[in-house]
C-alpha cells in the first residue's frame, strides 16, 4: 500500500521553493506515495503544475484561518487524508501544534524548532549546510537511500506566452542580453539602497543591455524610483504572478537581487546570478545555487549578522553592510557574468 507524505511550509516565497527537493526525493524513493503539502494562499502556485504534488493545503494563518476555529479548520483537512507521515521544515509553534494535532502517526520536525517535543522525530537541524541539505536531513527518518537536490519549477503555457509578450511589446529579442533586477525584500534592511540601484540599471542600459525590474505590488514606489522614468528600462513590478518569474528569469542572462525569493528561482534554473548581502550571511544556508554566481558582501563588519531576517532599520544607525557595498562594484561583477 502506498505511504501518505504531508509537508509543512507556512514561511516566506524562498522558504516555500527550498523545500522542493524533499517532495523531489520522497518521489523518486517512493514512486507511488500521495504527497501534500501545507502553504500559505500567495505561495501555492509555487506547487501547481508539478505532477509530483497530490494535494497543496492552503493555510491562511494571518487571514480567514487566523485563531482557534481556522486551526481546527485546517486539522480536519489534514486528518480527512489519513497521512501516514508528516515533515515539518517550518519551525513555528503553530506548525509544531499542527503536526501535534494532525494525529498523524509519524512526524518529523527539527529538534531546534518551537514546542519540538509535539514531534515523534526530532532531527538536528545542522549549521553550514545550505537550506536545502538542512531540509533533506528531516527525511533521515525514513531511510531514504537517493536524496535530490535540485529545484524544479513548472511555469505554464500562460505564462510563457505572458513574458514573451512583454519582450515583443519592448522590441527585446533572444539576441539581447536580459539583467533581470530585484530591488526589493519584505525586510528593509535587507535592500539595498534604492539610490544605487537607479545608478546600475542606468549603467547596465548605457552598456546595451536589456533591464527588466520585478517585484511586487508592494515595490512600485521602489522600482519607480529605480526606473527614473528611462524608458529603456522594462518595469514589470506588480504586473507577474510566481510562475510568469519562474519564465522570466529561467530566460534571462542574469538576475541582480537582494537576498531573497527571486535567487532561489534563479538556482532551480542555473541562470547566473548576483546575490546582494547586508545584515544576513551566505552561511545561514539561503545563498544562489546557480554554477556562476556572485555574492557581494562587506567582509568583516563586526555588527554583522543582525539578524535572520533583517530588520526595519539599522540598529548600529550605520547601514555600514549595504551603504559600502557601491554600484560600481556590482556592475563590473555583472560584466563578468555576461
Amino acid at each position: 500500500m502506498s505511504k501518505r507524505y504531508l509537508i509543512v511550509q507556512t514561511a516566506f516565497l524562498g522558504d516555500a521553493i527550498l523545500t522542493e527537493p524533499m517532495i523531489e526525493t520522497i518521489k523518486i524513493n517512493k514512486p507511488d506515495s500521495f504527497i501534500g503539502i501545507i502553504v500559505i494562499p500567495q505561495n501555492t502556485e509555487v506547487f501547481t503544475l508539478n505532477p509530483k504534488i497530490d494535494l497543496i493545503i492552503p493555510y491562511d494563518k494571518h487571514g480567514k484561518d487566523n485563531g482557534i476555529i481556522g486551526f481546527k479548520k485546517i486539522v480536519n483537512s489534514i486528518k480527512d487524508y489519513r497521512f501516514d507521515y508528516l515533515i515539518s521544515p517550518h519551525m513555528s509553534f503553530r506548525s509544531s501544534l499542527l503536526a501535534f494535532f494532525s494525529r498523524i502517526p509519524k512526524r518529523i520536525g527539527f529538534k531546534e524548532a518551537d514546542a519540538s517535543f509535539l514531534y515523534t522525530h526530532r532531527v538536528k537541524k545542522p549549521k553550514g549546510l545550505h537550506e536545502i541539505d538542512k531540509n533533506l536531513r528531516l527525511l533521515e527518518p525514513l531511510g531514504f537511500k537517493k536524496l535530490i537536490r535540485d529545484i524544479r519549477l513548472y511555469w505554464g503555457e500562460e505564462n510563457k506566452k505572458f513574458i514573451e509578450g512583454i519582450f515583443e511589446a519592448y522590441s527585446i529579442s533572444s539576441e539581447d542580453k536580459v539583467v533581470v533586477v530585484n530591488p526589493s525584500s519584505v525586510w528593509p534592511t535587507k535592500r539595498w539602497p534604492k539610490e544605487y540601484y537607479k545608478e546600475l540599471v542606468k549603467m547596465l542600459a548605457d552598456e546595451g543591455l536589456r533591464v527588466v525590474l520585478i517585484g511586487t505590488q508592494k515595490d512600485i514606489q521602489i522600482s519607480d524610483f529605480v526606473k527614473n522614468s528611462d524608458s529603456r528600462i522594462v518595469d514589470l513590478t506588480g504586473k507577474t504572478r510566481i510562475k510568469d518569474l519562474f519564465y522570466l528569469i529561467a530566460w534571462s542572462n542574469l538576475l541582480i537581487s537582494n537576498d531573497s525569493a527571486p535567487i532561489h528561482i534563479a538556482s532551480a534554473f542555473n541562470t547566473p546570478t548576483i546575490d546582494i548581502y547586508g545584515p544576513t550571511v551566505p552561511e545561514f544556508g539561503f545563498y544562489p545555487l546557480s554554477e556562476r554566481s556572485k555574492v557581494i558582501q562587506i567582509i568583516d563588519l563586526p555588527c554583522r549578522p543582525c539578524g535572520k531576517h533583517g530588520s526595519i532599520s539599522c540598529a548600529e544607525k550605520h547601514f555600514k553592510c549595504m551603504i559600502e557595498i557601491k554600484p560600481e562594484e556590482v556592475f563590473k561583477a555583472a560584466l563578468e557574468l555576461l
